[in-house]
């Protein structure tokens, strides 16, 4: 049997087919993105789904932490687990519960999966509100899917990611160029120009890409005065100092403190970054962290004046995740003969498609206006107290810290990352 390899990047998902042929140059669309509209959609903050994407999220950001210590790292939740979503739509036995056992806990049916992940998109695409004719917070995501041209993919499949999921499908040649070209001026458009050349070749025997991107810009709803930036000391962990421009400032955040940490909550408009400072080391703080930690600092924050030191920074990042996965019990995908993805393309004598790898890669930007993010995945109500009027606890950010931007109603986490050089570059 002919293998089938199915490549996903966290922006996008690489299925890999041995036996395409090659013939023509051009790409066409075989879908326009549809996705279905939803005036009223219905979330909650206690979804499962969530829940789980949000948990995905943070042990895979543990495992990208470990690879790269010392490193700044970022991770999308949202953008893996929609990708996924889509790829379970085309999953089926072992291999779909295997990937349920990571996104989908509960079993629910792909339609149930369907509806919720079309309203969830449905939701987040609407955040925010207009100031001077812009959005002060800005959530996009997109799908698409690009299909070697003799690769017969099945229509419900297509039905599906189209409706549920508004994914583009394109028919291409992977052998042309030109094929690489489209895709990476595609991600580039979605991500705003944040991710650029993504793709330098497509391994031959390519037969579909999937591609999933999150967009987000969110303006602090109490921006920090750019007067009051100014160089300081950070520390990092090695043991070095480096000069940051750092932001200053005395304003009512939502502010929790224990014994090990500090959380600082800064709102956009409709989101928000959770800022979270250990008290001791970082590193061993992020290994041992769990979405209850997150939801204990949310849950029992105070509204009160806080003297706040918030470094500037700015940094992308790219991983691979397939091992990952693996030790997480994703493996069936990844097998060239047992993987079963007959709901996406029916095997034959001389081929099965599977799973060749996954890989995510993201961007943000920190300023005083606020934050830009932006990922790639290929195949992811609090209340508040009176302010206080004791003296302001100090929130500095002056050593490696962790963030999480998250939806105020669901709680999903859109982006999660830690930060331990600010200078670390683009």
């Amino acid at each position: 049997m002919k293998a089938t390899k199915l490549l996903g990047l966290l922006l996008a998902m690489i299925f890999i087919f041995t036996g395409c042929g090659n013939s023509s140059t051009n790409i066409q669309f075989k879908k326009q993105a549809e996705l279905k509209r939803i005036e009223n959609p219905s979330i909650s903050n206690e979804d499962k789904l969530y829940m789980a994407s949000n948990t995905a999220g943070i042990q895979l950001l543990q495992k990208i932490s470990a690879e790269s210590e010392g490193e700044n790292t970022i991770f999308s939740p949202v953008s893996f687990s929609t990708i996924l979503a889509v790829l379970e739509n085309g999953a089926a036995g072992k291999t779909r519960d295997e990937i349920d056992a990571i996104i989908n806990p509960e079993r629910l049916s792909t339609a149930e999966v369907n509806e919720k992940y079309c309203n969830t998109i449905n939701y987040l695409m609407n955040l925010g509100y207009k100031e001077n004719g812009n959005k002060t917070t800005l959530v996009e995501l997109a799908n698409s899917l690009w299909i070697q041209e003799n690769l017969q993919v099945k229509d419900i499949f297509l039905k599906d990611s189209n409706t549920y999921y508004g994914a583009e499908a394109y028919n291409v040649n992977f052998a042309n160029d030109i094929c690489i070209s489209a895709m990476n001026r595609w991600i580039e458009d979605k991500t705003h120009g944040r991710i650029r050349n993504y793709l330098s070749k497509v391994e031959p025997g390519t037969a579909m890409i999937a591609f999933n991107s999150l967009y987000f810009k969110g303006k602090w709803q109490s921006p920090f005065d750019k007067s009051k930036t100014q160089k300081e000391d950070f520390h990092l962990n090695n043991g070095n100092t480096v000069k940051v421009d750092m932001m200053n400032a005395e304003k009512q955040i939502g502010y929790y403190e224990d014994e090990q940490i500090q959380a600082g909550k800064f709102n956009y408009h409709g989101c928000n970054m959770l800022v979270i400072l250990p008290k001791d080391s970082t590193d061993e703080y992020a290994r041992n962290l769990n979405y209850a930690d997150i939801q204990k600092a949310y849950s029992n924050s105070e509204n009160m004046k806080v003297k706040i030191k918030f470094p500037k920074f700015s940094f992308k990042q790219k991983n691979e995740l397939g091992s990952h996965l693996k030790n997480m019990g994703m493996v069936t995908a990844f097998d060239n003969r047992s993987a079963d993805f007959t709901g996406i393309a029916d095997r034959s004598g001389d081929f099965n498609l599977f799973v060749s790898d996954i890989s995510q890669e993201c961007f943000i930007s920190v300023d005083e206006e606020g934050t830009e993010a932006a990922a790639l995945t290929s195949v992811a109500l609090m209340g508040a107290a009176l302010p206080k009027e004791n003296a302001p606890p100090e929130f500095y950010l002056d050593k490696p810290f962790i963030f999480v931007i998250s939806d105020d109603r669901t709680g999903l986490v859109l982006f999660i990352g830690k930060v331990e050089n600010p200078l670390g570059s683009e």
